[in-house]
């Protein structure tokens, strides 16, 4: 058949056929008598998308891949700043006393303090002094001994010498002669006037007697002595010792 006649066939058959068009392009009829005829065209135009469908069943979980390499190292972080010291919080209450623990065990024996020196000195004079030479004071010696624990009296010179610091206690004693004379006698330290002793029997016969004492704190090498003053020279003693002169240690300092 001729092409001519082929395509007036085909449009006239556009007429009683009813067309439908597959996805694939494809046009199909049926006449009246039941003839087939398959008739290729060019697709149309694309049509419009569809509404979504509902979600189908959820599939079956894959296989677990295959582990990735290793990221890059991220930036380091900033220190952040310490925050301010907040407020002391009030006191608790005072917990119960607690139970009395054991008895620890006896520590050993500890050591004695040193005990504290001993400087005592007792001495007496059994003869008189009597007119002693005007302007001139006699330093007092004693012939007679009667202590000197610590050796700190000196009998050649009459004086005390303090090795041992600390505070001290002296007395002295002093007796003018049976008449008409007197006495002026210092405790001295250091050649300075501490306390004196003066006594004046005028012209009644008589032996009058005094004493004196004082406390005085002395450096190691300081000196204390007795002195008879050139304004009252004469004092008497004889084997009864009414001439004496003592200290002692009170307290080391």
């Amino acid at each position: 058949m001729k092409i001519p006649v082929l395509v007036s066939l085909l449009l006239v058959l556009r007429t009683f056929v009813a067309l439908e068009t597959d996805q694939g392009g494809v046009c199909s009829g049926q006449l009246n008598n039941s003839q087939n005829i398959t008739v290729v065209a060019a697709p149309g135009a694309k049509g419009e998308p569809g509404t979504e469908g509902p979600q189908g069943p959820k599939g079956e979980q894959g296989e677990k891949g295959v582990r990735g390499a290793p990221g890059k190292l991220g930036p380091a972080g900033t220190t952040s700043q310490k925050g301010d010291k907040g407020e002391q919080g009030p006191a608790g209450e005072k917990g119960d006393k607690g139970e009395q623990g054991p008895t620890g065990e006896k520590g050993a024996p500890g050591t004695s303090p040193p005990a504290p020196p001993v400087v005592a000195f007792s001495v007496a004079r059994t003869t008189s002094l009597v007119n002693q030479p005007d302007g001139v004071n006699t330093v007092l010696t004693y012939d007679v001994i009667l202590s000197n624990v610590g050796g700190d009296y000196n009998k050649e010179t009459g004086k005390f010498v303090a090795t041992v610091g600390g505070v001290y206690f002296f007395t002295f004693t002093g007796m003018t002669p049976y008449s008409g004379s007197n006495y002026f006698v210092h405790l001295m330290k250091n050649g300075a006037k501490m306390v004196g002793l003066y006594e004046q029997n005028g012209g009644t016969p008589q032996n009058q007697s005094s004493s004196n004492s004082a406390i005085l704190q002395l450096q190691p090498g300081d000196e204390v002595w007795v002195e008879l003053d050139s304004y009252g020279r004469s004092l008497y003693s004889d084997d009864d010792r009414y001439l004496t002169f003592s200290g002692f240690l009170i307290h080391v300092v």
